[in-house]
């Protein structure tokens, strides 16, 4: 397994950005079943409040189940 740290940006770019050559990139790294990912609780600080306050439900849920996902050995 490779292990992978994932910085906010790369969350960010996933869930908002517009379909195109950066979001899929982003998407097929996290789609990725040969890594584990590591991330900081504050991560989830950074990005979570802020689609929330902005009413954006599925960015938020998106976050969610990236940062709620268990790590796997």
């Amino acid at each position: 397994m490779i292990r992978t740290f994932v910085d906010a940006g790369v969350l960010i770019v996933a869930a908002r950005t517009t379909p195109g050559p950066i979001q899929a990139a982003a998407l097929q790294l996290l789609d990725d079943p040969a890594r584990v990912f590591l991330s900081s609780p504050f991560d989830r600080l950074e990005v979570e409040p802020k689609a929330h306050f902005h009413r954006r439900d599925a960015e938020a849920a998106f976050y969610r189940v990236f940062c709620e996902a268990p790590p796997e050995a």
